[in-house]
Parts: C-alpha cells; sequence; structure tokens
C-alpha cells in the first residue's frame, strides 16, 4: 500500500474531508483494474500512514454506505470501491496527478526537514517539494510551494484552537494566503515575533508575484533573499499550531 499512500500525500491538502481520502484512494487501487477496493480498516490505516492522526472507522464505514452516488460495496465482501460514475467523476481531478515523480534525492536546500519531522504527512511532502523545487531551478514553484506551505500552517494552527471559521468565507472555504495573512497579524490571540512576522510580509509580495504576475519569473536571489524569514515564521507557526 506504499505507492497509494504516496499519491494520497501527493494530493492532500488539510481541507480535505476524510471521505474525500477514502475516495481518492479507492480510485488509486481501481484506477487500473475497477474492481478492486479496500476495506474500511485499509482505508483509515492508509490515511493515517499519510500522517493523519487516528481515524473513527465506523464513522467512516457510515460515510461510505451513505455515499452511494460514488462509492458501492464489494458484492460478497466487506470491501468498498468506486460505482462508475464516481471513478468518471474523479478521472479529471486525479488523472494528471496518477503518475508519481521521479524519486528526487531529498535537501535541506530551503527548509530543514528535521523541522516539520513528525508533523503531518501533507505538511512533509510539501516542505520536499520546496526544496527539490528549488535545487532543479523552478524558482516559481518554489515560491508558490512555499505559499502553500506558509498558508497550510497558519490553517492547521486556526484548526488547532477550534477556530477555522475566523479564516473562511462565506461558503466555508478558506480564505487566500493574504487574507490568511491579514487575520494572523490582527489575532492578539497569537503573538509572533518581529523576524516571523517580517518574514511573512516579505514573502507575501514574491509569493504574489510569482503566483500573479505573468511577466515576473523569480530566480534563485528572490528565494534567497527570503529564506530565511520563511524558516523563521514556519517553526513559529509549527509551535503556536503545537505540531512540535
Amino acid at each position: 500500500m506504499s505507492e497509494v499512500r504516496e499519491f494520497l500525500k501527493s494530493v492532500d491538502r488539510p481541507d480535505l474531508t476524510t471521505l474525500e481520502r477514502a475516495r481518492a484512494i479507492l480510485w488509486w487501487i481501481g484506477r487500473e483494474d475497477s474492481t478492486l477496493g479496500a476495506s474500511t480498516n485499509e482505508i483509515c490505516k492508509t490515511i493515517e500512514d499519510a500522517g493523519h492522526p487516528r481515524q473513527n472507522i465506523s464513522r467512516l464505514g457510515f460515510q461510505l454506505a451513505a455515499d452511494r452516488k460514488l462509492v458501492s460495496r464489494v458484492p460478497g465482501q466487506n470491501t468498498w470501491r468506486l460505482h462508475p460514475r464516481g471513478r468518471n467523476a474523479l478521472d479529471l481531478l486525479y488523472e494528471p496527478l496518477a503518475s508519481l515523480p521521479k524519486k528526487t534525492k531529498p535537501t535541506d536546500s530551503v527548509l530543514p526537514r528535521v523541522l516539520f519531522s513528525g508533523t503531518r504527512g501533507y505538511i512533509e511532502n510539501v516542505v520536499f517539494q520546496v526544496n527539490a523545487s528549488y535545487d532543479h531551478g523552478l524558482f516559481d514553484c518554489c515560491a508558490v510551494m512555499c505559499r502553500r506551505l506558509l498558508e497550510t500552517l497558519i490553517i492547521e494552527l486556526y484548526e488547532g484552537v477550534g477556530r477555522s471559521s475566523d479564516i473562511k468565507d462565506r461558503d466555508k472555504n478558506y480564505f487566500m494566503f493574504a487574507d490568511l495573512l491579514r487575520i494572523l497579524e490582527a489575532d492578539r490571540a497569537f503573538h509572533l515575533s518581529r523576524n516571523g512576522q517580517q518574514g511573512l510580509r516579505d514573502f507575501k509580495k514574491l509569493g504574489d508575484l510569482s503566483a500573479h504576475n505573468r511577466r515576473f519569473n523569480a530566480r534563485k536571489p528572490d528565494i534567497d533573499r527570503v529564506r530565511d524569514g520563511i524558516r523563521v515564521a514556519s517553526e513559529e507557526l509549527l509551535h503556536l499550531a503545537k505540531l512540535i
């Protein structure tokens, strides 16, 4: 199950529900043989192996049973698989991501991996991509992944204290980085050091350019200039979120 675990880590996000993660797992398992499936126990173990806390097996079983439009029980077995229409719906989402990248040697070129080790599987995966994209000269990609990391850590912080509604819009979607940063800076419940705050602000300028300005291409000095600030801000957010 190592491949399905790595696939889940590659598509995971903090806002995904357990049911959505289960669907992704079933999609991967049945991508070549649609008759294949997995038990509720196997699905929960894969989610846990990807870095999530212990799963409620009974609750997920009820959710899968109720998800009749996308999921069905394998006849005569205690396993689940995607319904054909469910597979068709998820093909567009996951087909482009199905080919896992070639193995790249992990480094600490931008952020030290040890700082994020044991936090969340999806956080460790983002840090790996931050460093790998820098190593391969993909500096816009590196900036975008740094942005995703900082967004994720702010979300983890508010989720950890039961205040996720403070950083969601009317449709219950999480705000983008600029608004997350604005809310965090104004929040007296959390205190970031001056260096941590400056690191977030400095990166916001670069992240906005790499993500939204079609005439801008980030270069190595751009990442080097904000690297220390990102590292300080990340560690402080990890502490505030009680992930380390």
